[in-house]
């Protein structure tokens, strides 16, 4: 049958990993999840209750300009909104964000200036993709700036910028042993080099990249010990909710819960279709037997050449109805 052959498979892998990428997409809009992120990494709503965070700050009602993040989770408190997540700039990159949103900071009357933080909540599964994910950050932090203003002039007002904060949940099982299990923010900060200057801290705090990576086992740090009862471990997945609601007392709606039930996790996709490298791999193998055989027109001799089981040569040439000897 066509779904046994090694490109079929392949593709069933792609099609997982898709599925998997929307249900943690949607998973990461809701704003009970979006609160317990914020009030763990966030320093300015450290102080803040879980309920105030998703019912006060997140996208409060005077925010506007918001478009769908996920089809079908519009007009439901229980889930953000987001703002445009597609940021293209004429002669640069398109950059298209996962989960990308407005939140008010608290305590106002403090300053005159920062109103709310520009968030963006990127999923990652690949921790070291071929670059460094810190400087992926800072220029996604950077179009978050950018973004703000539409055109520069002479009489540019710069002071109307707000913060923005870029968060990545990496859960791919290439972190280091050492690393896993770890949060690491940046910041931009300021350093008197000689002599000393009077400026407020709002005026040069306007970026903070924050790098959560996730691991197996227990973690005494209650943020990441949410996320990986969200996204890892083998739990099935009435456990995973059960534990989401009675130890990190999370109010887990029905719709999340279908996602998580869904998921099954990125981990588990991952270790199951081979997800890291997997489809690239994949896809170069079968490329090369299929050209191979065109060489040899022989099976045996295409396993011999490209290392590969006979039995997966021959359902390529089965496949593709190529007329080779065994």
């Amino acid at each position: 049958m066509r779904q046994d052959t090694y490109t079929a498979q392949t593709v069933k892998a792609a099609e997982d990993k898709i599925n998997n990428d929307k249900a943690c997409k949607k998973i990461l809009a809701s704003k009970e999840i979006l609160a317990y992120i914020l009030k763990g990494v966030v320093p300015e709503y450290a102080e803040c209750s879980l309920g105030e965070i998703a019912e006060q700050y997140i996208e409060p009602n005077e925010i506007l300009g918001t478009v769908p993040v996920a089809p079908g989770l519009t007009g439901k408190r229980e889930y953000i909104e987001g703002m445009q997540q597609e940021d293209g700039i004429s002669g640069e990159a398109t950059v298209f964000f996962d989960v990308k949103f407005k939140v008010l900071l608290p305590d106002l009357q403090k300053s005159s200036v920062q109103v709310c933080l520009y968030v963006d909540m990127e999923a990652q599964n690949r921790y070291r993709p071929g670059y460094p994910l810190e400087k992926r950050g800072v220029y996604y932090l950077s179009r978050l700036i950018s973004s703000q203003i539409q055109r520069v002039s002479e009489g540019t007002d710069y002071g109307i910028l707000q913060k923005c904060c870029s968060i990545w949940l990496c859960m791919g099982n290439d972190i280091p042993k050492g690393e896993q299990q770890s949060i690491t923010r940046y910041s931009f900060a300021k350093e008197d080099v000689y002599g000393v200057s009077d400026v407020a801290y709002e005026d040069y705090d306007m970026m903070s990249l924050v790098i959560l990576r996730l691991g197996e086992g227990p973690t005494k740090e209650r943020t990441l010990g949410m996320l990986q009862t969200l996204f890892l471990g083998s739990m099935i997945p009435e456990e995973r909710l059960k534990k989401l609601e009675e130890e990190y007392q999370l109010k887990i709606s029905e719709e999340i819960g279908e996602e998580v039930r869904n998921m099954c996790s990125y981990s588990q996709v991952i270790e199951d279709r081979g997800m890291e490298r997997g489809i690239e791999k994949g896809i170069e193998k079968g490329i090369l037997i299929y050209r191979t055989l065109l060489e040899t027109k022989s099976i045996q001799q295409t396993a011999a050449k490209t290392k590969e089981p006979a039995d997966q040569v021959k359902k390529i040439a089965e496949q593709y109805q190529m007329e080779v000897l065994e």
